[in-house]
């Protein structure tokens, strides 16, 4: 090696939980980052060697983190693209190459790019006024339908499961101004998986074993995951074989956590791509011997790709903003949890809560899946957030 990786800068766009992650998996190695956030307070703030105060979408903000920094990164999706296309352009590194991103921040271009390279999906059509949804809804069969919009959605915004007698009435929810939307069949009874895959910028890959993601019905966002799925290994060898298809068909380096669904019939489709850390591979911080942030500072860096094995039995759960306090808090009951010594607490140091904000995560490790959710649970029993103003509802 011809130079020393660790003294590269690496630039940051979006300072949240996942760009702390991604910080602190690299303190040993004394790596410097940059952070570009519109929050003075985000989580990854405190580590930043320069701190950019400005939206994610300012071209004149993207382009001041890019003049500190040799290697651009980025832990959100809705974020200025073309300015990172022009600096890849001019030379600068983006990992992942920002024309991935252009078709991740489209869902319509999303599941277009996974027809056209034959990666399994659920059967859709794209509509953007009254004639095309008309076009488009003899074309999907079933009662109940999934509705998205095309850009801005996450964590469960965006998306609208419907009947098709609400989709066609005036109390659908979403708005025919223009903006396209994906319409797609509803898997009933669908169980939702992920898998990490990892790409170098030699092309070498590798992949996480998958977990299995459980939803919270109300807020849409994961309650937890459990890794190892519940599959056959035949099964775990068709999930990952098709996340990895994917990813390889996007091209280019970087961490992409593939979201997917199997069907009663056993069959598994591609959901969405995300080309960042996720939050389902936080529990590859203390379950698997190359945590996801660990492994994607090795991709910006140049370095060898880390083993992905997972060592133990894992639950990861989310620690969200409780019903009905808004604003400061402190946090009451950590006593049990610091008891248990195969449970690994995260918080994000978020400055305020509200119902349904990821504030943190837990992630226990035990000799079974079975062990480790009873044990998630209790322990988030015993946590409460209390409001220390009048904010609190």
């Amino acid at each position: 090696m011809k130079f020393n990786p660790f003294s590269q800068k690496i630039g940051i766009v979006g300072g949240g939980q996942l760009g702390k992650m991604l910080i602190e998996s690299a303190l040993p190695w004394n790596v410097a980052y940059n952070i570009l956030d519109p929050d003075p307070t985000a989580p990854a703030s405190r580590y930043a060697s320069i701190f950019v105060n400005g939206s994610l979408t300012s071209r004149d903000k993207i382009l001041e983190l890019a003049k500190d920094s040799d290697i651009l990164t980025y832990e959100i999706e809705h974020i200025d693209v073309q300015t990172l296309i022009e600096l890849k352009d001019q030379g600068k590194v983006v990992i992942p190459d920002p024309d991935i991103l252009r078709i991740i921040q489209d869902k319509s271009l999303q599941k277009s790019f996974y027809a056209e390279k034959h990666i399994a999906t659920s059967p859709f059509e794209i509509f953007n006024d009254e004639d095309s949804l008309s076009e488009a809804l003899p074309k999907i069969h079933g009662d109940k339908l999934v509705v998205k919009s095309a850009k801005g959605g996450y964590d469960g915004k965006g998306v609208w499961i419907l009947t098709r007698s609400e989709i066609s009435s005036s109390q659908r929810g979403f708005q025919l101004d223009g903006s396209d939307y994906v319409l797609e069949a509803f898997i009933p009874r669908a169980r939702e998986f992920a898998v990490i895959v990892a790409r170098g910028m030699d092309g070498e890959t590798k992949s996480y074993p998958s977990c299995e993601m459980v939803f919270d019905p109300e807020l849409n966002l994961v309650d937890y995951l459990i890794s190892p799925s519940n599959i056959s290994t035949e099964q775990e060898e068709e999930i990952e074989a098709l996340a990895l298809k994917a990813v390889k068909s996007l091209g280019g380096a970087g961490l992409f956590a593939v979201e997917l669904f199997l069907d009663e019939k056993g069959f598994f489709y591609v959901n969405e791509i995300a080309p960042r850390p996720h939050n389902s591979g936080h529990h590859s911080i203390e379950a698997n011997s190359t945590s996801q942030y660990e492994q994607l500072n090795r991709i910006l860096l140049g370095l060898p790709l880390g083993e992905t094995d997972l060592r133990s039995p894992v639950v990861m759960m989310n620690l969200l903003g409780d019903s009905g306090v808004t604003g400061a808090y402190e946090m009451r009951g950590l006593d049990y949890l610091m008891k248990q010594p195969r449970a690994f607490f995260h918080w994000y140091n978020k400055a305020v809560t509200k119902p349904g904000r990821k504030m943190g995560h837990l992630t226990v490790c035990a000799d079974s899946p079975d062990e480790a959710l009873k044990i998630a649970q209790n322990v988030r029993e015993s946590l409460k957030l209390v409001a220390t103003n009048k904010q609190s509802n």
